[in-house]
């Protein structure tokens, strides 16, 4: 099933699937980066905006708001509940080896480069990068490979002290780490309720955005709780998950745009 047909096939029930990190952000953190390169004189695109979560904390601090997303249900889902005259959306397949988007300031892209395909992720990473004019940042959330060790770690520990081997831990508990594929792990990924996920260690990304072209700014954890890792409510240790949150800015020239979106879109 491709990208497209998957996500339309999700969008009816888009808030039952889909994990909300902005109403599970339990310090608020990402709150505080996106306020912190807000601009309102400055245009900024929503990458992969789905059913439009992060566009009431988009829209009142930039100028304009581009919000792009492959599924064209989501984004229909998104029109209904966004009306306001400062966001304008389009259907894009993310992933595709040229898209066409315009140069803009800033860039938010929130659990969007995670399926279990390495490649499709790279390409949307980059074509979030390229969306960038000099001086402009990109905002990306994604799950951490960290956050998943350091559970499992916690949960055997918690076993250990109740007196429990790890061959006796129930499997249930264990779930989230057994019969995983041994490449996929050399990868990254993970599988989250039997769906391939692509989990990023910490100086895996601290490689993909500082080079050359883009200077990481800031490199955060956006902590959640985690209930499927363990069923056990006593068991609070498995339940410590984050995802990484990373902030990257564009420092080689660009050419000079306009400032309308509008105009840009012609």
């Amino acid at each position: 099933m491709n990208d497209a047909l998957h996500w339309n096939r999700i969008a009816p029930n888009y808030d039952n699937e889909i994990f909300n990190v902005f109403k599970n952000d339990k310090k608020k953190k990402l709150k505080k980066y996106v306020l912190k390169y807000a601009n309102k004189n400055n245009i900024a695109i929503d990458f992969g905006c789905g059913v439009g979560k992060a566009l009431p904390l988009l829209s009142p601090l930039f100028k304009e708001i581009l919000a792009v997303d492959v599924s064209a249900k989501c984004i229909d889902r998104a029109k209904a509940t966004m009306r306001v005259d400062n966001v304008t959306f389009r259907v894009v397949d993310l992933a595709g080896r040229r898209i066409s988007v315009p140069s803009v300031d800033f860039a938010f892209c929130c659990n969007v480069a995670m399926s279990g395909n390495v490649k499709r992720n790279q390409r949307i990473i980059n074509n979030v990068l390229q969306s960038l004019n000099k001086g402009g940042t990109a905002l990306f959330v994604l799950p951490s490979l960290e956050s998943v060790s350091v559970s499992a770690l916690s949960l055997i520990n918690w076993h250990a002290r109740e007196g429990t081997t790890l061959s006796e831990i129930p499997k249930d508990d264990l779930a989230l780490y057994r019969n995983q594929n041994t490449k996929h792990i050399e990868q990254g990924i993970v599988k989250i309720d039997n769906v391939a996920t692509k989990h990023y260690l910490f100086t895996e990304l601290y490689a993909m955005f500082n080079n050359d072209n883009f200077e990481m700014q800031n490199i955060d954890r956006l902590e959640y709780d985690f209930q499927s890792c363990c069923k056990r409510t006593s068991c609070k240790y498995s339940r410590r998950r984050f995802f990484v949150m990373v902030c990257t800015a564009k420092v080689t020239a660009e050419p000079s745009h306009s400032s309308s979106l509008s105009q840009r879109l012609a």
